[in-house]
């Protein structure tokens, strides 16, 4: 399962440092991080274990939810799918697409760091949902349909 964190009421830029500032001084590890296409929220990506238990006070994504409840920023859990596409012409729009397709809407896009191999980027896309249980294999799903998309584009 993929989870975002969205945090805001500030401004994008100020946002950004709450978050980055308030992760920081708790040891919390940003794995990315960009603007939510709803100014002026945020998405952070931090490490979950799996599967997510919302109880476990030691899992590093609800030590950062804490870390941003008490930075006044509202944190909300949002679901999302991570992608591992090829870096060419196309491959976004195709994930976009197929994320459409299947009656999402696509609320943010982080490109995660480290490529799994030479021409492939890892893209986590946030989609407008609530998680709930199935989650996990829904957004498997997802990603395998994307995936597939993905093979059929032209190489170029």
């Amino acid at each position: 399962m993929h989870q975002q964190i969205k945090g805001s009421p500030d401004t994008t830029v100020g946002n950004i440092h709450r978050v980055v500032n308030a992760l920081a001084r708790r040891g919390i590890n940003i794995e990315a991080i960009a603007p939510d296409f709803d100014a002026p929220h945020v998405r952070v990506l931090v490490d979950h274990a799996e599967p997510y238990d919302p109880s476990n006070a030691s899992d590093p994504f609800n030590r950062a939810l804490a870390a941003m409840e008490e930075e006044g920023m509202a944190p909300q859990i949002k679901a999302g799918v991570v992608v591992s596409m090829p870096n060419k012409p196309g491959a976004l729009q195709a994930a976009l697409q197929r994320i459409t397709r299947q009656g999402f809407v696509v609320e943010a896009i982080l490109v995660l760091p480290g490529e799994p191999s030479p021409g492939v980027a890892r893209v986590a896309f946030g989609v407008a949902r609530t998680i709930s249980a199935g989650w996990d294999d829904e957004s498997g799903e997802l990603q395998a349909a994307i995936e597939g998309d993905l093979d059929q584009l032209p190489d170029s």
